[in-house]
């Protein structure tokens, strides 16, 4: 034990005079600005009427001038609805709707291509940004004024004994943050910070909605209220619709991802 002791001590002092030599430094900072998806239910992640607030708080350990290591927490929502397509598409009729808050703990790697701030000609410079995230979402939709949590009801045969292979997907899961930003010294110890990202999940279930319909009919008779929401046709058209066993309810050509995008402003200490 003290043989450990005395060598993670030792590890820590090289490290300290690695990181002084290299000019390092420490910054606290906060974030706002909004959070998008791209999936079945919204096409393009940068859809206007589907982005929502986000806001979170970060702390940055700068190696040099050109390396740093981001440790975040952010706070946004993602949404997605049929209604927001033309009348003339088949995913209109389709009637699918949702919303989830998003809970993301991240650590990301950030590559900087230039000196900037005190001392340097520049007072700006663009960056790089990759790493890996822990986030938690659970999709909703509204029924008569209501929202229900989508993931318990198995909307696409999840838990039936007919689908065995099909489990419930997990709402706590890793992604992987890719972006870029760019900073702006506004004096000795403050900085201004711009970012758009992406986040590459390892889902398609963000907007609980992937693949078929299973047996609706079949689906009812665990739960009236699971049937209501894997197939919502009728709600929009008012006809009465057959069982749709079997046919197309979303896509699986590629996973679900979200992103962030905003300002930031940071301290160094």
């Amino acid at each position: 034990m003290n043989k450990l002791f005395l060598l993670c001590l030792c590890a820590g002092m090289c490290f300290s005079q690695y990181t002084q030599a290299q000019n390092s430094s420490w910054e606290l900072g906060i974030f706002g600005g909004w959070s998008n998806y791209s999936g079945d239910l919204q096409q393009n992640q940068y859809e206007r009427d589907e982005m929502q607030p986000a806001y979170g708080a970060f702390i940055r350990h700068n190696f040099n001038d050109y390396v740093a290591l981001k440790a975040q927490f952010l706070k946004g929502s993602i949404s997605g609805a049929d209604s927001n397509y033309s009348s003339l598409l088949v995913s209109r009729e389709r009637n699918l709707h949702f919303r989830s808050d998003i809970y993301e703990a991240s650590l990301q790697a950030e590559i900087t291509f230039m000196k900037f701030g005190e001392n340097n000609a520049k007072i700006a410079a663009p960056y790089l940004l990759a790493g890996i995230a822990l986030f938690h979402f659970n999709p909703q939709a509204e029924f008569e004024g209501d929202w229900y949590e989508l993931q318990p009801y198995g909307t696409e045969g999840q838990g039936m004994a007919e689908h065995p292979e099909m489990k419930k997907y997990e709402l706590t899961q890793f992604a992987i943050p890719l972006g870029v930003g760019f900073n702006i010294a506004l004096s000795k110890n403050a900085h201004l910070g711009f970012e758009l990202g992406f986040r590459k999940t390892f889902t398609d279930y963000l907007d609980d909605v992937s693949g078929q319909y299973p047996d609706v009919e079949s689906l009812k008779t665990g739960s009236e209220m699971a049937g209501v929401f894997s197939y919502r046709v009728g709600e929009l058209t008012g006809d009465e619709m057959p069982n749709p066993i079997g046919n197309e309810r979303g896509t699986r050509a590629g996973n679900d991802t979200y992103g962030f995008g905003g300002v930031s402003l940071s301290f160094s200490f």
